[in-house]
């Protein structure tokens, strides 16, 4: 379409006429008002967004990696375990079941007594050998795992057998993971031995943690035929630990609620038989029935005796 020299296109292809110079000053000038009032509308809004956003609290963040945020959403409480006075970070405090992996919290009162030979053993402290024993290796992560250790402990207080706790009440955040650093070697050193001692290993991964240890520890300790593992889906490498447990024949749970019954079930498997007392004892006809799970738990989890097959292997 022509347009007549008289006039001008300046926004929308809106047609102002301009009559003379005079008239297309008024009519520009008047389009820069309108241009000016349409800016301003989105800077307007953006700068009532920006004090909302401003009263609003911030956003919390989560490790890339795992799925526990860093501050509690409600009280903006910070998730880390506490140090106390000297730096030592607190491993052995309570941490928030967020996901309730562990059931909800223990009533003590409702549980047996503490049997007069059980025996519940943390580094630094001497490794107490028992007939039968079981070693809790999992999910400590500097003290952020949930406390599945002082859970599964309890539960077992009234068994004659040593417990080998490796969360150890207070650690020295500056006692680098060096071979060098005696305080680190300490540690790793207790956690090789309690595990060479234990009749029974029992992994529990916490699925907001890493664990690269416990990942570590679980194919040292595969192919002993003396592993129990409870392993939730949602933790980021359950594929692996899974494939391990079948490829080896390890009894595997995704519920801690049924770790006591792989536990027990496996140190019965092991030997170890209760009376009514709460003592040990050969005497198939005095064993106390119902102390421990049967045989079908473990099958039903995935046991296999690999051993024999191993060690055919390593023959050949």
């Amino acid at each position: 379409m022509m347009i007549p020299a008289a006039t001008c296109k300046l926004h929308d292809n809106k047609i102002f006429p301009s009559p003379s110079r005079s008239s297309t000053i008024e009519s520009a000038t008047e389009r820069v008002y309108q241009l000016l009032d349409h800016l301003s509308g989105p800077n307007a809004m953006a700068s009532t967004a920006t004090q909302e956003d401003a009263t609003k609290k911030p956003a919390v963040s989560s490790c890339k990696f795992c799925k526990r945020p860093s501050e509690c959403p409600s009280c903006r409480t910070p998730l880390d375990p506490p140090t106390t006075k000297d730096g030592r970070v607190d491993i052995d405090a309570e941490i928030p079941d967020t996901h309730n992996q562990l059931g909800g919290p223990l009533d003590l009162s409702s549980l047996p007594a503490q049997n007069a030979n059980f025996y519940d053993c943390m580094p630094p402290g001497d490794i107490v050998e028992t007939r039968y024993s079981v070693f809790l290796a999992g999910s400590i992560e500097m003290g952020r795992a949930v406390q599945w250790q002082r859970h599964l402990t309890s539960l077992l207080r009234h068994l004659p057998l040593g417990v080998y706790n490796p969360r150890r009440g207070h650690w020295n955040p500056l006692a680098t993971p060096e071979a060098k650093n005696q305080e680190f070697r300490q540690q790793v050193e207790w956690e090789l031995n309690a595990l060479e001692k234990a009749s029974v290993i029992c992994f529990f991964f916490d699925h907001d943690t890493m664990s690269p240890v416990t990942m570590c520890e679980l194919g040292l300790w595969a192919a002993s035929g003396k592993v129990v593992v409870c392993c939730d889906r949602r933790f980021w490498k359950s594929g692996n630990v899974h494939i391990v447990c079948e490829r080896y024949g390890i009894p595997c749970v995704e519920s801690f609620a049924e770790c006591v019954g792989l536990v027990t079930g496996m140190l019965r498997r092991k030997g170890m038989k209760v009376d009514g007392e709460g003592n040990l004892t050969e005497d198939e006809d005095n064993e106390a029935e119902g102390w421990a799970a049967g045989d079908s738990i473990l099958v039903t989890a995935g046991l296999k005796d690999m051993r024999v097959k191993h060690v055919e292997l390593r023959e050949a």
